[in-house]
């Protein structure tokens, strides 16, 4: 079977839709396994309905593919994450709710999140400048750490090192998120509770927790 019947040809000025339609069909694999090495360039033609060789007009190749879908990903997160903060206006309650955001979207996108965090890098060669990480892979954080500053600010947190103390719960948030993947049958204590231990202990906050 040709291209040209397996997909209708994009008309000009319409490549970009066929670069979207690559990403989209990735994701897809991902989601459905949580394996990116299902992610192969014959794979992702055969579900966009193209040739595997049209692929490399918009991507050199299937690392660039999955490193778009990850960049994709992290956009989706670190905008469930604001968007649950956004929901507060008090300080600790704000620290909260975004880190209720970050749980739920591990919950609710466990092959997603897996992918954010656990993918297996291809190592950079020797003597190669390695790729700067891409802003919007640390904005989740960076809001993690500006809304713990502003817990201290407003006198419910003792942290003297709000970065640090940040990384903290980042770990125990990861922590939590991937052994309640991995170990469903674990009698794990309500999602609520647990977020309160993390964030109240590892964000050293002075004041009765009120997320």
């Amino acid at each position: 079977m040709t291209e040209s019947a397996m997909r209708e040809r994009n008309r000009r000025g319409e490549g970009s839709r066929l670069r979207e339609d690559i990403l989209d069909a990735a994701a897809e694999l991902l989601d459905a396994s949580g394996n990116e090495q299902d992610v192969t360039l014959r794979a992702v033609a055969r579900r966009v309905g193209i040739s595997a060789p049209s692929i490399y007009a918009h991507f050199p190749d299937r690392e660039a593919i999955v490193e778009a879908v990850v960049d994709a990903a992290f956009l989706e997160f670190n905008e469930a994450i604001a968007a649950e903060a956004a929901t507060e206006t008090d300080p600790l309650r704000r620290l909260h709710a975004g880190c209720s955001g970050y749980l739920k979207f591990a919950a609710e996108r466990p092959n997603r999140y897996r992918l954010l965090f656990q993918r297996r890098m291809i190592p950079t060669p020797e003597g190669s400048v390695q790729r700067p990480v891409p802003t919007l892979r640390t904005d989740g954080f960076r809001l993690l750490v500006d809304t713990l500053a502003d817990c201290v600010e407003a006198g419910a947190s003792s942290s003297t090192d709000p970065f640090a103390d940040a990384a903290a719960i980042w770990v125990g948030m990861h922590g939590f998120a991937t052994l309640r993947a991995e170990l469903c049958d674990f009698p794990w204590p309500p999602s609520q509770d647990m977020l309160t231990r993390i964030v109240d202990g590892l964000g050293r906050i002075t004041t009765q927790s009120r997320g």
